[in-house]
């Protein structure tokens, strides 16, 4: 016997049909209430509770006293709607890193072509401030994020460049909730990685590039490796992860603005 779908369920699934079949683009209105309510054959309360729905999904948008409009495409609802608490394990950062790898790693090279020299510049300030940081026993979360922002920004993809931070983000709050021994993320050796890329992106090396941007993640992956492995039963208490963190949700992303604030601290 087949499920039936709820009736708001029903009304987002209509909603985003007419969307698509009257071929509408983001700033276009919908028709009124009652008229798109007629014109789907569903209830105005049903059809409140999917607009409602797909508003928190950021596909439509309702403005006070003009009516519904079809969004624009954004990151920002996405973070949004991450789940206020999550589960941080091993096998998460593990996935979430081989899909930022595989994203990165795609585009490396393209930066050779195109980056200017503003950007190497800050680039090499950024892996300096990172390698001094961790000299002296401190963190350096900003200038990392940072660093990866402006290494991609010259490709001038908005949409690369809010999945890099969308990953980065993520993969961070997942890193810090799993609580694993801090001593086997050897941060001078991560600093030290992204000064060789620095390095190859100065030297115009993309073969160079590439194999420091592989080794850096190699590098991410065998620590974690190594972490997970002493999250198991029977190893010593004090290499355990702790499982089953629960994180704080991440905030709404802006990364045009921090594009736009980079280097001027």
């Amino acid at each position: 016997m087949a499920t039936r779908i709820p009736a708001y369920r029903q009304a987002q699934i209509e909603i985003k049909r007419y969307i698509e079949a009257q071929k509408l683009r983001p700033g276009d209105a919908l028709p009124p209430e009652g008229v798109l309510a007629e014109r789907l054959g569903i209830s105005r309360p049903s059809l409140r509770e999917g607009v409602k729905a797909l508003e928190s999904l950021g596909i439509v948008e309702a403005r006070h006293g003009d009516g519904l409009f079809v969004s624009a495409f954004s990151f920002d609802s996405i973070i949004e709607n991450l789940p206020y608490a999550a589960v941080a394990d091993g096998k998460q950062l593990f996935d979430l890193l081989q899909v930022r790898a595989a994203l990165e790693n795609g585009v490396i090279c393209d930066i050779v072509d195109r980056i200017g020299t503003e950007d190497k510049q800050r680039l090499r300030a950024l892996a300096n401030s990172m390698l001094d940081a961790a000299r002296r026993n401190e963190t350096f979360e900003k200038e990392d994020g940072e660093f990866h922002a402006t290494l991609y920004r010259c490709l001038n993809n908005p949409f690369l460049s809010r999945l890099v931070d969308l990953f980065w983000q993520v993969f961070r709050r997942l890193n810090q909730a799993s609580n694993f021994d801090v001593e086997q993320w050897s941060p001078e050796g991560t600093a030290k990685d992204h000064m060789r890329i620095v390095e190859m992106i100065e030297s115009n090396d993309k073969a160079g590039l590439i194999d420091a941007q592989q080794k850096h993640f190699q590098g991410i992956f065998t620590r974690l490796q190594q972490s997970m492995e002493g999250s198991a039963p029977g190893a010593p208490e004090s290499r355990t992860a702790k499982r089953n963190v629960q994180i704080d949700p991440i905030p709404a992303m802006n990364l045009s603005g921090r594009l736009d604030g980079l280097g001027k601290d």
